[in-house]
């Protein structure tokens, strides 16, 4: 599949317009594509496995609810992306807490865990709760650039900034992680 989610011959511009038009086989295809992501996105944003499910449900409903004033100015996965940030972002500020689920070491098999496994998992709790501990708007930077890979001017259409903000929030971001993460160094 590439980037722009094309799989068996359809891009997603092609499934946007025949969900527009109402065939619900297309924008279940999208969904099928692009449900992961908005997962991922919202679960290293809210870092609680809950809330990521329920923000990313959230967010795909609002898409095909929103899906007629869709204009195709950016790419359905951008337009996804400000979806699920700004679901993510409302969880936060409605519920202000925190969770120090490690997001980046559940993936690590606990029964078989060498020395040096451990430490990787002792770390990747830490970046996890480090990024957690960040702004809200420190966060999304970070998650959407360093962790799902969007270029600076993708970020800033994504958050509805410029890309000098995405900047600045990216430069605060990796200054404080650095100042908390110094001793995992």
């Amino acid at each position: 599949m590439s980037q722009d989610g094309e799989a068996d011959g359809f891009d997603d511009g092609y499934l946007v317009r025949r969900a527009q038009e109402g065939y619900l086989d297309a924008y279940a295809e999208l969904v099928n594509r692009h449900s992961l992501l908005a997962y991922r996105v919202a679960l290293r944003i809210l870092g609680h496995h809950q809330d990521a499910e329920d923000v990313a449900q959230e967010a795909l409903v609002t898409a095909w609810q929103q899906l007629p004033q869709f204009r195709g100015e950016s790419g359905f996965s951008t337009w996804l992306y400000r979806i699920v940030t700004r679901r993510a972002v409302n969880r936060i500020n409605r519920d202000r807490r925190h969770s120090s689920t490690d997001v980046l070491a559940e993936w690590a098999d606990d029964s078989s865990q060498t020395e040096t496994a451990f430490e990787r998992t002792q770390t990747a709790g830490a970046v996890t709760d480090a990024i957690q501990a960040l702004p809200p708007a420190q966060r999304i930077v970070v998650v959407l650039h360093h962790l799902e890979g969007l270029s600076y001017a993708d970020v800033a259409t994504v958050t509805a900034s410029s890309v000098p903000a995405v900047r600045s929030h990216l430069y605060r971001a990796r200054r404080t992680l650095g100042l908390t993460l110094a001793q995992w160094r």
